[in-house]
């Protein structure tokens, strides 16, 4: 029997019971005159505290597999339900096709102008992520593709598709109605915007984009929809559309040729659009407050161009020379006159909207006189989109302009911004009757709530959710390990 000693002396491994032992020459716990007894009592702590420690584990595992059982289960009802939620939206009809005015009062509308989709595959991943973008910052009741969702050029038969699957995916995905208007690039000797664009459009439940002009030179999207109030069945607002055509006339229609189609609002339109407009009113006693979506801009924009934008009442860019409708590849000669005096004409219409001139987002109060055309504006307010595709020519920022109606108001006024890709708001006016005269800040300020775009994948909270199942259960199985 070796001499006795301290806990101290024994060194890592020895168990301190607060007494003085002695090691037996076999390893066991001994001390003077209690060898035996000492000897069982050791015997039985150990066997505790083994068994307790057995148990702490065996607790501890059961907790680590639940956790990550429910958060695994939690993962893939996500992802069955997204998915699911997806299928549906892209098959099953959507509960209401009724536009109205929501509970608290408000109809808005984002309008995404110029995707030019199908010219390059990396451009239009990034057409796709700037419209994902803005419709994760907001909620619209509606999305208007004012004109140009292709270049049709780079299109054909075959693939049309394919292409406008991918300018509308964001919205199915979403379950957003929309409304198209087409443009110029959207109708090609390859490209039939009848039968390439609009027939496979109405395939989707959620596109609202029509056709009630049944004339051979009318174009397509001539059309209106009724906006209705939140309590009552009777429309609060009257949206119109008009197919300002251009481009070249399909191959199908013309005989080896390559013909350019008129760039303008076709006469046939503007007499449906003053005949229906005048049954409307008719029919509801009354004037319904309404706006106009166009793609080509009329001259009377040109015309104010001319006499000089003023960035302090009009804030938005001026980068290019307005190209109005029936100078795109003709020489202008008031092509657009019957159309603009049928707007000026239309008792209620609040605003318009056009795009084509990328480089161009501003708004103006038609006041002045369009000396070519005879024609007197009466505060018509006329505006600009926002160049939302990476197609096509320009180097602005992208992004979509967005229209706001209070129905309460909507009669006196319209708030309308351009939301850009990286969350900054832009030339954020209130077109009422003191637009014009009203001075605004031409700069740009951040939207609430909204991330860099340069993380876009970071708007979602989705990423660190699967971070979070990964790591958890690696982070727990290293620490029981241990």
């Amino acid at each position: 029997m070796r001499p006795m000693t301290t806990h101290s002396q024994l060194g890592t491994g020895t168990l301190a019971l607060g007494r003085v032992f002695v090691v037996h020459e076999a390893g066991s716990w001994k001390t003077p005159g209690h060898a035996s007894g000492c000897e069982k009592d050791g015997a039985a702590v150990s066997s505790t505290v083994a068994a307790a420690w057995r148990w702490r584990r065996e607790i501890k595992c059961l907790a680590c597999l639940c956790i990550c059982l429910v958060l695994w289960i939690y993962a893939l009802t996500e992802a069955l339900g997204r998915c699911a939620r997806s299928m549906q939206r892209q098959m099953a009809p959507t509960p209401d096709r009724m536009l109205r005015f929501t509970k608290n009062g408000t109809f808005q509308i984002s309008v995404f102008e110029d995707l030019h989709f199908a010219e390059n595959s990396d451009k239009d991943v990034l057409s796709q992520r700037v419209m994902k973008s803005v419709l994760s910052t907001e909620s619209p009741q509606l999305v208007v593709i004012n004109g140009d969702l292709v270049s049709g050029e780079q299109t054909s038969s075959s693939n049309s598709y394919t292409y406008l699957h991918q300018v509308v995916s964001p919205l199915v995905d979403r379950g957003l109605l929309w409304a198209s208007t087409y443009g110029n690039h959207d109708s090609n000797p390859n490209l039939d915007p009848w039968q390439d664009i609009f027939v496979q459009e109405k395939q989707y439940t959620n596109s609202l984009t029509q056709s009630m002009v049944s004339h051979p030179d009318a174009g397509v999207t001539n059309y209106y929809l009724p906006v209705y109030s939140s309590e009552t069945e009777v429309p609060a607002l009257i949206l119109w559309f008009f197919d300002s055509k251009g481009g070249r006339v399909p191959s199908n229609r013309i005989s080896k040729r390559d013909t350019n189609r008129p760039d303008w609002v076709d006469q046939s339109v503007v007499d449906w659009f003053n005949e229906t407009n005048s049954d409307l009113r008719d029919k509801y006693g009354r004037v319904v407050p309404s706006l106009a979506f166009y793609h080509i801009p009329a001259d009377a924009m040109r015309a104010y161009q001319d006499d000089g934008v003023n960035p302090h009442t009009a804030p938005g860019i001026n980068g290019e020379t307005v190209v109005q409708q029936g100078s795109g590849d003709t020489s202008y000669t008031g092509q657009d006159t019957e159309f603009m005096r049928a707007l000026l004409n239309t008792a209620g219409l609040m605003a318009t909207f056009s795009g084509h001139d990328h480089d161009n987002d501003w708004c103006f109060k038609w006041d002045g006189n369009t000396t070519a055309q005879n024609l007197s504006g009466n505060g018509l307010n006329m505006c600009y989109g926002r160049h939302t595709g990476y197609g096509g020519y320009g180097d602005a920022s992208r992004g979509g302009r967005q229209i706001v109606l209070n129905e309460k108001t909507v009669q006196d006024e319209v708030e309308t911004w351009i939301l850009l890709e990286d969350g900054t708001i832009s030339a954020h006016v209130t077109l009422n009757a003191t637009y014009g005269q009203d001075r605004y800040s031409p700069g740009i300020k951040r939207a609430a709530g909204v991330l860099d775009s340069a993380a876009p994948h970071l708007n979602s909270p989705e990423p660190l959710l699967f971070m979070t199942y990964l790591w958890f259960p690696i982070f727990m199985l290293f620490y029981l390990k241990h």
